[in-house]
């Protein structure tokens, strides 16, 4: 289990108070150093106020998303989709 999922199991992020206990949780993480929130790297127009955040240790990057009309989401970022064509990840 990663510190992400630790955090918060499940994609979907149903109610305004889960987004609210996870921001708290992953503030305490950035504070201890665990985790870093990172610049979008991939921005999407339907999704403004995204936020990333990568685990310092492994690198594993996580979007979060706020709760709207259809709910939160917290998912993790696949490093295949931040490649352009014929890039390789490094």
């Amino acid at each position: 289990m990663t510190i992400f999922t630790e955090m918060h199991e499940t994609r979907e992020i149903g109610s305004q108070r889960d987004f609210e206990e996870l921001k708290r949780m992953l503030s305490e993480a950035i504070s201890r150093g665990y985790v870093e929130q990172i610049p979008v790297m991939k921005p999407n127009r339907f999704l403004p106020r995204q936020t990333w955040y990568r685990d310092r240790e492994t690198g594993q990057i996580y979007s979060l998303v706020p709760p709207g009309d259809r709910g939160g989401w917290w998912a993790e970022v696949d490093p295949e989709d931040l490649r352009g064509p014929g890039e390789k990840v490094q």
